[in-house]
């Protein structure tokens, strides 16, 4: 007799475990939408913005540098503002350009630690699904009298639904989560070069004017 076993059946037949995967994975891809979109808002045109900034500070063209870093709209004008006004002071006015940076990178990393949380236990969980799952297959196989193989199989089918459902939760949130990592360790990178050529070429003019 040729058994099917429906959708419905494999979710049920997952449980709470299965269920509870479902909403992390919803949940996980709505998170990484959400993070996707600020991050495009964020940081996107940083490139151009400083390398027109760039053409400003090479020519000494500071009040042109920030008449475009008032108009930009991007988490990179509050580093370099602060890099281009400030304390009279080198050092001090550093400080305030990796204060800048560091809260915009905090920015780009709000919520990224759930995310890894999601992509390191949602494996696990789904592991923990397949177990119980195969424990009751077992049990089933031992209350039934004469059941064959094909029992244990449907089950044991059913449980590693759990274990699938981990890892589709799983691999795209580690591979976003990396990814949104590396774009703010490059933005953070970025600003810190920007902030040292803004300070050095504002000490060659204070040289040069002394």
């Amino acid at each position: 007799m040729e058994m099917h076993v429906g959708l419905k059946e494999i979710i049920v037949s997952g449980g709470v475990t299965l269920i509870f995967l479902i909403f992390l994975s919803v949940y996980s891809l709505a998170l990484i939408w959400e993070r996707w979109r600020y991050f495009d808002k964020s940081i996107k045109g940083t490139s151009e913005f400083l390398e027109k900034i760039r053409k400003f500070i090479a020519a000494r063209d500071f009040s042109e540098a920030m008449s475009l870093c008032r108009r930009h709209q991007g988490l990179a004008q509050g580093v370099v503002m602060a890099s281009l006004v400030g304390a009279s002071a080198r050092e001090e006015r550093k400080r305030g350009a990796e204060r800048a940076s560091e809260r915009a990178a905090a920015l780009l990393q709000n919520r990224l630690s759930t995310l890894g949380t999601i992509a390191s236990v949602a494996p696990f969980i789904g592991l923990f699904g397949t177990v119980v799952g195969v424990m009751r297959a077992f049990r089933d196989l031992a209350s039934v009298a004469g059941a064959g193989p094909g029992v244990v199989a449907i089950g044991i089918s059913e449980a590693l639904v759990c274990t699938a459902t981990g890892l589709f939760v799983a691999i795209p949130a580690v591979a976003a989560y990396n990814y949104f990592n590396s774009r703010t360790e490059r933005f953070s990178d970025e600003m810190d070069w920007i902030s040292d050529e803004i300070l050095d070429s504002l000490s060659d003019k204070a040289q040069k004017s002394s």
